[in-house]
């Protein structure tokens, strides 16, 4: 099953990068693939942070329906 997390988080991770509203890229973390989202710059706000969360969530939901397909 983590094999399985493993490559969707890895599949996520590249579509985050290409989509461009967000900067999350992946990192291993005791082995397992985990999000690394750049959150730095003292402007960062709550909703930058939000849009993370709702971007990961769209992009999953269509990682998800195509996978379906």
């Amino acid at each position: 099953m983590a094999e399985v997390l493993d490559a969707l988080n890895l599949r996520l991770g590249t579509e985050l990068l290409a989509d461009g509203r967000v900067y999350v890229g992946t990192t291993r973390y005791r082995g397992l693939v985990a999000f690394r989202p750049a959150i730095v710059n003292w402007r960062t706000t709550e909703a930058d942070v939000d849009s993370i969360v709702d971007v990961v969530r769209e992009l999953g939901a269509r990682i998800g329906a195509k996978a379906a397909v």
